[in-house]
């Protein structure tokens, strides 16, 4: 009876027994793999005395013995052999010195029989490797609890030279061949998802205010370690060839490094700057306290509370029920309690010594990598058909990114970005957008709108330079779609307090700006601009000739521009039988057009970014864009909106 049938049949106490037994075994294998014995003598001094970790000549059995447990052991619940391996240091004490020790043997002149069974003991200590680094997150809570301060462990044993440079060693001697064998290719695939694994793995969150910080340093001194032995420089390397067929396979899990590499750094980091990150800028000027709200009156409630009021028939207006005594109001939810998410923006404190290291991998990817990078991963994004995978929100994040820090510094040629420009690839971007709007994935959502609200920063950028041919192909092409238009009102209206975070509605709110800032500067340079859009066409009626119904049609279908306050897409009606969707060509008005945000979705939602910390340089656009370009101040006059605005 093996250990797995054990733990379904045996009574507790007899399975107590059971793991007992099977832990000896387990720890059996482990202690057969080597131990540390004293060397004399060295290349700098020969009278050296030092403890060296010896293999046993049983070492490569034992090893392909843990593996299988381990195996067996991923059928279970307990993870007992991983929790085993962690509490003895298996990892610091025998595999890494068994890796090290073999990549030597592997570049001295060998017999085919001890280069063979050196090889095999590198890959199976690759093959360890990388199940003992492996994330956690997919597991019940109860087990990541368990085993985080085992994986930092991990990570602190792999920052140091010895480790990296053994890694590095063996994945280039086997890339650089020509003719790989398929073990070969799965050695050098095994060794980039173990430097993955250790990066993925997370320091504490530490407030910036804290000291003491030796503990949480393990990522700034692991990318210190890569840098020295010009690990980052082969990832590089591997990135700006990612076109490459052969490289196919890889692509995926150098997403993953180059992620982890700027993991929870922001972009204001890189360039020693005290603005947040998303501080852009889109022309839009900073409002005066009155001059976008004309005259405004102001009410008593009664409490010793006074009430903007936008005009004088609104004085008039009945408060009825405005003001009773307060409620528990639904505040937004906390970002710490959104669902588990491919991207993870919660900044860390990050090493002054670790700024110019990764100021200059920014420089590197976004100058040689970037386009070639980007246009293969979107390529691959493309083949899948999916939005709803775990490679795509992180790829966007991981675009948008390297965009933002290509705007943050001037210095940077707008062409080196230009892969994320062109109209295939920005296409799939909104496509994802709509797909995860319409599937109410908010999660991925977010990385959509960083990404297409960078696109649209690039392209007005682009504008006017020698680049301009581009960013007018990409936005003619935006503008005409009004199916593209449409969604960007949409996202203003999704916000639910018991849904999103706020952190999503701020994003919401500042791609919108950029986009209706975009709108503004392009049709300001364009005339008779044109929009393509879906309306719903009746069914001729016999009594009226073809002429006029086609323009009863077009006059009763719902238009773009004067939505109103039309109710939330997700309450909108079925198409009836007697009626079918036609596209047709419009005359676009900006102005009308920006009536589509006047509704009381929107109002609410933004009113949310009235608390602190307030996101005001995007809530007093939308606010006199409503109230005073739309002419709709009466939006604004209910309970729960005119106490966030007080």
């Amino acid at each position: 009876m093996d250990y797995l049938e054990a733990e379904e049949q045996l009574t507790d106490e007899q399975l107590s027994e059971e793991i007992e037994r099977f832990r000896r075994i387990v720890l059996s294998a482990c202690s057969s793999l080597g131990n540390l014995q004293l060397a004399t003598g060295s290349a700098q001094d020969p009278t050296e005395r030092r403890m060296e970790y010896v293999p046993s000549d049983d070492c490569l059995a034992s090893l392909k013995d843990i593996k299988r447990y381990i195996q067996e052991d991923e059928q279970g619940e307990g993870k007992w052999v991983l929790r085993w391996l962690g509490e003895c240091n298996t990892l610091q004490n025998d595999i890494i010195p068994i890796f090290i020790h073999y990549t030597k043997q592997l570049n001295r002149q060998l017999s085919d029989h001890d280069h063979d069974h050196a090889l095999k003991t590198v890959m199976m200590c690759v093959e360890l490797l990388v199940f003992l680094t492996w994330s956690m997150d997919s597991e019940p809570e109860e087990v990541k609890v368990r085993f985080i301060r085992v994986l930092r462990s991990y990570k602190r044993a792999f920052a140091n030279s010895p480790a990296v440079f053994s890694l590095l060693s063996t994945a280039v001697m086997f890339f650089r061949k020509a003719h790989k064998t398929d073990k070969e290719a799965l050695l050098v695939k095994g060794i980039l998802y173990v430097f993955r694994n250790v990066l993925a793995i997370p320091d504490p969150l530490v407030s910036p205010t804290s000291r003491g910080m030796s503990q949480v340093e393990a990522h700034d001194a692991l990318i210190a370690v890569l840098d020295k032995e010009l690990a980052i420089d082969f990832f590089l390397t591997l990135a700006s060839s990612a076109d490459d067929k052969q490289l196919k396979d890889l692509r995926p899990t150098l997403l993953d490094i180059v992620y982890y590499l700027f993991y929870r750094v922001p972009v204001p980091a890189l360039f020693d700057q005290q603005a947040t990150w998303f501080q852009a800028d889109n022309g839009s000027k900073r409002l005066g306290r009155h001059n976008d709200f004309g005259g405004v009156y102001a009410v008593s409630t009664g409490d010793s509370t006074i009430m903007p009021v936008f005009n004088a028939k609104e004085v008039l207006h009945p408060f009825a029920n405005m003001f009773k005594k307060r409620q528990n109001m639904r505040k937004p939810r906390d970002p710490a309690e959104a669902k588990a998410t491919p991207v993870d923006r919660e900044w860390r404190t990050l090493d002054p010594a670790s700024v110019p290291i990764l100021r200059r991998v920014a420089a590197v990817f976004i100058d040689s990598c970037f386009n070639p990078f980007m246009s293969a991963m979107f390529e691959d994004a493309k083949v899948s058909g999916t939005a709803m995978d775990a490679m795509t929100p992180r790829l966007l994040y991981v675009a948008a990114y390297f965009v933002d820090v290509s705007l943050t510094n001037p210095a940077v040629d707008l062409g080196c970005t230009s892969a994320l420009v062109q109209t295939h690839i920005f296409g799939l971007i909104m496509r994802n957008a709509s797909a995860y709007v319409e599937m109410r994935e908010w999660v991925p959502l977010e990385q959509a709108m960083y990404c297409t609200q960078q696109i649209l920063l690039s392209l007005g950028r682009m504008r006017g330079t020698k680049l301009d041919s581009l960013s007018e192909n990409v936005l003619s092409n935006l503008f005409y779609d009004g199916d593209a238009l449409d969604l960007f009102v949409r996202l203003c209206r999704v916000y639910k307090p018991t849904k999103h975070s706020r952190r999503f509605l701020e994003q919401v709110a500042r791609l919108t700006e950029t986009f209706l800032a975009t709108l503004k500067s392009y049709a300001q340079a364009k005339a008779g601009l044109l929009v393509k859009k879906r309306v719903k066409k009746r069914a001729k009626k016999p009594a009226k000739a073809e002429s006029d119904s086609e323009e009863a049609a077009a006059d009763t279908a719902p238009d773009l521009d004067d939505t109103g306050d039309a109710e939330d897409e997700e309450s909108g009606s079925e198409d009836n039988d007697d009626t079918n969707e036609v596209l047709v060509e419009r005359a676009f008005d900006v102005s009308k057009f920006e009536r589509a945000f006047a509704t009381s979705d929107v109002v609410k939602a933004y009113s949310h970014l009235l608390a602190p910390p307030s996101a005001i340089e995007y809530v007093y656009p939308m606010l006199s864009r409503i109230a005073v370009a739309s002419e709709r101040p009466h939006l604004f006059f209910k309970r729960n909106i005119m106490l966030r605005m007080l």
